[in-house]
């Protein structure tokens, strides 16, 4: 298992109140975590991406959050099409910015 930055444990306390963060901090680390989306050897900050992609389409209801960890389980690339970070390897760092106001 990995553990999640400190970059993604702040975003996901923005995103979610205090209790529910917990859990999805629970959820990220667990069922997105380097072993289960064949990322051996990611950093936290390496797998920001992913986790960032995960939250941004729950976050917009284009996905629930359960939906959103299977796409990534799947193919996280699929995940980061469908959340706008394919194109712009620093896509997912602005939407964050964003999302964090």
């Amino acid at each position: 298992m990995s553990e999640l930055s400190k970059r993604t444990k702040d975003l996901v306390h923005c995103l979610y109140e205090s209790r529910e963060a917990l859990e999805v901090c629970d959820m990220l680390d667990r069922e997105c975590g380097t072993e289960t989306l064949s990322c051996d050897g990611w950093t936290p900050e390496q797998m920001e991406r992913i986790r960032f992609g995960v939250l941004k389409l729950a976050h917009e209801n284009k996905l629930e959050l359960d939906a959103a960890i299977r796409l990534a389980q799947t193919d996280w690339r699929d995940l980061l099409m469908s959340a706008g970070f394919s194109q712009d390897l620093n896509a997912h760092e602005k939407w964050a910015k964003h999302a964090s106001y």
